[in-house]
């Protein structure tokens, strides 16, 4: 999947990664490119990181101006407020704290209000303990 991020990240001059957890190599290469590549994630593991910022996107006073904005657990917070190009992805997983587990692209592109869809998918996979986890990502304008 982070290829499929980075490919399209590319093509943008300003990139912002919400809810990423650790994907620092991904920051400092799109920003080697020259590409203004920064991350908002609450946990405070990122406090002290090079281009994170460290505080909840929906909650705190952040500034999420971005020419592409991707959000890699949309199953973990509320929607947020943006207007351009978006990458969403959001699993089915059932995680403990999940706000609302994400069971299809089409649930995504309802939820934020995708003006216009320019590719979606999903994949899968496999679980010891369950039938399998399935990922869902929408590309697309709010």
């Amino acid at each position: 999947m982070m290829s499929l991020i980075c490919g399209k990240a590319t093509n943008y001059d300003s990139v912002l990664f919400l809810a990423c957890n650790d994907i620092t190599d991904t920051l400092e290469g799109l920003n080697s490119l020259g590409i203004e590549a920064r991350a908002i994630d609450y946990d405070p593991k990122f406090e002290e990181k090079d281009f994170y910022t460290c505080k909840d996107f929906i909650f705190d006073e952040v500034d999420l101006t971005a020419d592409l904005v991707i959000h890699m657990n949309c199953e973990k917070t509320y929607m947020f407020e943006k207007k351009g190009d978006v990458i969403l992805i959001g699993d089915d997983k059932h995680h403990n704290g999940d706000c609302k587990p994400v069971l299809s692209c089409e649930q995504l592109v309802y939820q934020y209000g995708i003006e216009e869809v320019y590719e979606q998918g999903h994949w899968s996979e496999r679980a010891t303990f369950l039938n399998g986890i399935s990922h869902y990502w929408v590309y697309g304008r709010i």
